[in-house]
């Protein structure tokens, strides 16, 4: 199909940036926004902010209503919900307990497979998936919540894992690279919270665990999220 004509390469590189989801698992929950149409030409920036979170039921409560009340089907409702997402992060920094930042940049479609690739790395911690928001060309299709999901954790977890990425033609003033403290996880933060709709490649938001009153234990997040570092 690649040799056939020009005109079909541009069409499918296209609809291959069109992707966006928001998605939220069980034992380690889920939870992504996905891209958006940008152009194929020029550069881009993609950078990563994970946190792992002391509890906080309400920010997943707020991740929650990020996915179920966003429309990830146009560059400025995928927009809003990256930025609401970011902000609800940036809320709650005094239960900011480890933390990692990462970069990249490059072409607009290695920006993309970036924010992919960190985004699969985070939901392979995951067993289930419990929460789901997707933007309608991708693979799944609007919001949908798991209910019969039963917490198997123990009482004594209390970490909640936090992944925002994003890909976009311009990420404003992004911290320089070093090693992740809370300063530089705050810009980082900054920075996606402010990313214009035109200028967003692909965004993904990931959270776990995602039930009322399940945490990860603190062996068990530093298993799953090798990267982080103490902030």
């Amino acid at each position: 199909m690649i040799g056939i004509i020009v005109v079909g390469v541009l069409v499918f590189m296209v609809v291959g940036y069109m992707r966006s989801s928001l998605s939220a698992g069980g034992a380690g929950g889920t939870r992504g926004l996905g891209g958006a149409l940008g152009s194929l030409s020029g550069t881009a920036q993609a950078v990563s902010v994970q946190l792992l979170l002391a509890e906080g039921d309400e920010v997943k409560k707020a991740l929650q209503r990020v996915a179920e009340n966003g429309d990830p089907d146009t560059n400025e409702g995928l927009a809003r919900m990256l930025q609401e997402a970011a902000l609800v992060a940036l809320r709650h920094p005094e239960r900011w307990v480890y933390g990692n930042v990462e970069r990249a940049q490059g072409a607009p479609n290695s920006a993309d497979s970036q924010v992919g690739a960190w985004a699969t790395e985070a939901r392979s911690a995951f067993t289930e998936q419990t929460t789901s928001n997707y933007q309608n060309k991708d693979l799944k299709t609007g919001f949908a919540h798991q209910d019969d999901y039963k917490y198997k954790g123990d009482a004594g977890d209390m970490y909640l894992a936090v992944t925002i990425a994003v890909a976009a033609h311009a990420l404003g003033n992004l911290p320089p690279a070093g090693v992740t403290n809370a300063a530089e996880a705050r810009a980082a933060l900054q920075t996606i919270s402010s990313v214009n709709a035109s200028d967003l490649i692909r965004a993904e938001v990931v959270w776990s665990p995602d039930s009322p009153g399940e945490f990860l234990s603190e062996d068990e997040a530093i298993m799953k999220y090798p990267k982080l570092t103490k902030l």
